[in-house]
């Protein structure tokens, strides 16, 4: 029996995939840090787009994604359902950066994953907090993102990177608690 201290796999997974994913995020900002030092801030993507960035951007996706699906296979239904559905949004966020600045669709369609993203890690961190209820500061400081999310989406203020920043980091938070609260038996 594993002890009590020791995370489960599934939650030892999330937490590596959401390390990588802020890693990843903190060397692009540190290969780059102008374009979110400005007043009207730009979201993630742009660093998906800029030759000095995309690979570290590219690997902070891919292990979110991979991390989060990993731990879908670790945690008993309907979590892993969620966990998984998670990594597809991560995954088409990333694949939808590549090419959305050549057209206006293909921004809608990244902008659609976006949002897809943060309602769907939102859920999950509901789901987080009625299995943990410490978890309320946690969900206050995704909400506040979310809110800033949609201040910045309405157009009267911009402040993407920070919005992305805070459900972020809140999403890694809570997925991992999840995680570890409704891991598999096998799995610790």
């Amino acid at each position: 029996m594993a002890r009590p201290h020791r995370l489960a796999t599934a939650a030892r997974s999330v937490a590596w995939g959401q390390s990588v994913f802020v890693g990843g995020l903190l060397a692009c900002v540190a290969l780059a840090p102008h374009l979110v030092l400005k007043a009207s801030e730009v979201g993630v993507s742009n660093f998906g787009v800029h030759a000095t960035t995309v690979v570290p951007y590219g690997v902070a996706f891919v292990g979110s994604v991979v991390g989060l699906a990993r731990a879908s296979r670790h945690v008993r239904r309907p979590y892993g359902e969620a966990f998984a559905a998670c990594a597809v949004c991560y995954g088409a966020a990333l694949v939808t950066t590549y090419p959305y600045h050549l057209d206006t669709g293909l921004k809608d369609l990244h902008d659609a994953t976006g949002i897809a993203t943060m309602v769907v890690s939102f859920g999950l961190g509901v789901v987080a907090l009625a299995r943990e209820r410490r978890l309320a500061p946690v969900l206050a400081a995704h909400l506040a993102g979310l809110a800033v999310g949609t201040v910045t989406l309405v157009g009267a203020w911009h402040l993407l990177f920070a919005a992305q920043v805070s459900t972020s980091v809140a999403f890694s938070v809570e997925a991992t608690v999840l995680a570890q609260r409704v891991a598999l038996a096998r799995s610790t």
